[in-house]
């Protein structure tokens, strides 16, 4: 089993950051990997996805299913593909103004001898995608508030 651990900071309150990360269609928009993303279902406490995920030039079907494990605190994200299964877990802490992420993913490679081989080498593309996935949150909900801001402090010409 692999396992990655992560921290980031987002200068934006919990409840903010917890919106994006919770809506599955903003996915798409942070991890490159991911590919016709379709929701199939949604309801309160999670949502059910398909989607290619392309490791390494490979494209391969991944089921995903998300599940708010307490509002504004934490959620998990189960995969499953016929090359790889695992989870996914985000908690979300105050941090002063902003929020820390703590992101932690364990996942294992399926059986063949093409999942074997390929092990070593996605595991570290994998970690680069995880870890530009939470960059890319923080660096979309930090940009977001700028203009936001930007547009309230805007003097009519």
């Amino acid at each position: 089993m692999t396992t990655f651990e992560y921290e980031i900071e987002i200068a934006a309150p919990v409840e903010r950051v917890f919106a994006f990360n919770s809506a599955p269609e903003n996915w798409p928009r942070t991890m490159a990997g991911l590919r016709d993303f379709e929701v199939l279902s949604e309801t309160e406490t999670g949502a059910e996805m398909r989607t290619t995920y392309k490791l390494l030039g490979i494209a391969t079907e991944m089921e995903m299913e998300l599940t708010v494990v307490e509002p504004n605190a934490e959620i998990a994200v189960a995969i499953d593909s016929d090359g790889m299964r695992g989870e996914t877990r985000n908690r979300y802490v105050a941090s002063g103004d902003g929020t820390r992420i703590l992101h932690r993913t364990e996942y294992e490679m399926g059986d063949s001898l093409r999942d074997r081989l390929l092990e070593p080498v996605a595991r570290r593309y994998n970690e680069r995608q995880l870890r530009a996935h939470l960059e890319n949150t923080r660096d979309l909900i930090e940009a977001e508030i700028e203009s936001e801001i930007e547009a309230e402090t805007a003097t009519p010409a």
